[in-house]
C-alpha cells in the first residue's frame, strides 16, 4: 500500500496524535472554571511500573484536594518539596501529616473499606514520589 512505511497509517497516527494531547492536558495540571479563571489541579505523574512496584509523582499545588480514595499496598512516599499534607476521612476526621523535604515514608496498607482524601490547605506546592509494592 502506498504511504504506509510500516506505520499504522492515518488511523494510527490519528490515536498517537490525540492521546498525546490527552497527555499534555492531564499534565499541564490546569483546568478552567465556570468564571473561565485557570484553578491549579493535583497530578499524578507515572514514575515506573513492573511486576514488583509502580511509582508515580504527586505534585499537590496550594489549595487543592484530591477525590476520595484508598490505599491497598505498603508504599513508602519520599517527600520531594515538603509540606503539610492534610488528609480527611469521609466522617470529617483529619490527621495532617508534615512531610519534611528529602526524607523517606512508610506506610501500610489501609483497613479494609476505610478511604481518604488528601488536601493541601497551604499556599505552597507539595511534591511527593510513591512507591508501592505489588
Amino acid at each position: 500500500m502506498r504511504g504506509r512505511k510500516g506505520g499504522k497509517g492515518r488511523r494510527g497516527r490519528r490515536r498517537v496524535i490525540g492521546a498525546a494531547l490527552c497527555l499534555l492536558f492531564v499534565a499541564s495540571g490546569f483546568s478552567r472554571t465556570s468564571t473561565g479563571q485557570t484553578r491549579l489541579e493535583m497530578q499524578r505523574v507515572p514514575q515506573f511500573d513492573n511486576e514488583r512496584a509502580t511509582s508515580w509523582k504527586s505534585i499537590i499545588p496550594p489549595h487543592t484536594e484530591s477525590t476520595f480514595h484508598r490505599h491497598d499496598r505498603y508504599r513508602s512516599v519520599i517527600a520531594i518539596v515538603g509540606g503539610d499534607l492534610k488528609t480527611v476521612a469521609p466522617d470529617g476526621t483529619t490527621t495532617v501529616t508534615r512531610y519534611e523535604t528529602g526524607k523517606s515514608y512508610w506506610f501500610a496498607p489501609m483497613p479494609a473499606g476505610e478511604t481518604h482524601k488528601d488536601v493541601n490547605d497551604t499556599d505552597k506546592t507539595i511534591e511527593l514520589v510513591v512507591v508501592e509494592l505489588k
